[in-house]
């Protein structure tokens, strides 16, 4: 669907899954892959518009993990705002409770003092420990000239 991964080789898919679908059964895989996380925060920030928004938070709902598509987005509309992304995080609740956003990090106590010190403030809105933040994309010009320079 666009993501940016690195394929050996691609095979025609018979039955094209919606974007939605894909994206909410993801949701409940993130915190198990990294490069699944950041694969699909990516492709939020460059393929948003294509989204049907209601549609995956329906999906979301019933196939995965409302708190990780929350924090995806939000981080996605950090990155690159849009209304679509802002709709959908201001419609999906926090986790439960304060804990590590991978379960690799939270199987390590050296792991969980580390994402607890350098948490990011847009994990921890969503009440994750998480200090790893990738944007795949290229940075829009906008913001590099708005900032000045790069984070």
């Amino acid at each position: 669907m666009g993501g940016a991964v690195l394929l050996r080789e691609a095979k025609p898919f018979p039955d094209r899954r919606p974007p939605e679908d894909l994206i909410a059964e993801s949701t409940a895989y993130c915190r198990s892959s990294g490069r699944l996380t950041w694969v699909l925060l990516d492709w939020l920030i460059q393929h948003i518009e294509e989204i049907d928004e209601k549609h995956l938070l329906r999906r979301t709902r019933e196939l995965g993990d409302l708190s990780v598509l929350g924090v995806l987005c939000c981080a996605a509309h950090e990155r690159r705002p849009h209304q679509k992304l802002a709709w959908l995080f201001q419609r999906c609740p926090p986790n439960d409770e304060l804990v590590p956003f991978f379960h690799r990090v939270a199987r390590s106590r050296l792991a969980t003092r580390l994402a607890q010190d350098n948490a990011l403030d847009v994990f921890r809105r969503w009440n994750y420990l998480c200090g790893e933040l990738r944007y795949l994309g290229e940075r829009p010009k906008e913001a590099l000239s708005a900032s000045g320079k790069e984070h």
